[in-house]
């Protein structure tokens, strides 16, 4: 639990910041910078009493580890005397499924070498330590066209106002 500009909150701590770095958007007023290992950052997700029950909410806070008090919700005197039972209902806070939330992409370009890509997608794979990854997808998309590589739409081609097809020989919009 922690003194928030809310008053009190009671939660769960889902990430603590050992690494330092900044917590929230940085150069903002909701920023927290990390300094570990006295007074690391740390993410906690807020619980309320909902029935006589402590049940998660679906907001997360950004609090430093000395402005927290930490308890043990079976130690402590609080405004509810069968609490030790409430302490069993909370779990541990559970790690999204991204799967649920991340949809393979649709449509977009494929390669007009399939071989010459096959090859690329090998170097990239011996190249880096994490494959598939942002840089690495990035690395194949330039390697690949730097060796001569090109791609070809899947979906029918949009019209573009760089080629004109948009716009009358006048510049007018048809």
């Amino acid at each position: 639990m922690g003194q928030t500009t809310e008053g009190v909150m009671h939660g769960v701590v889902e990430h603590i910041m050992n690494e330092g770095g900044t917590l929230g958007t940085p150069g903002s007023e909701y920023a927290l910078e990390s300094m570990p290992p006295e007074n690391p950052a740390m993410s906690v997700r807020i619980y309320e009493k909902e029935n006589g029950m402590w049940e998660p909410t679906a907001y997360s806070i950004g609090m430093m580890y000395k402005d927290a008090t930490l308890v043990d919700m079976k130690d402590t005197e609080m405004e509810n005397s069968n609490m030790e039972e409430n302490y069993e209902s909370i779990d541990k806070a559970k790690k999204p499924n991204y799967a649920d939330f991340i949809k393979p992409r649709s449509g977009g370009s494929t390669p007009s070498n399939p071989k010459l890509y096959a090859r690329v997608v090998q170097a990239a794979k011996d190249k880096f330590d994490v494959y598939p990854s942002a840089v690495a997808n990035s690395w194949v998309v330039q390697e690949y066209k730097r060796r001569g590589g090109t791609y070809k739409s899947d979906s029918v081609a949009a019209k573009s106002i760089w080629d004109g097809s948009m716009f009358d020989t006048r510049g007018f919009s048809k």
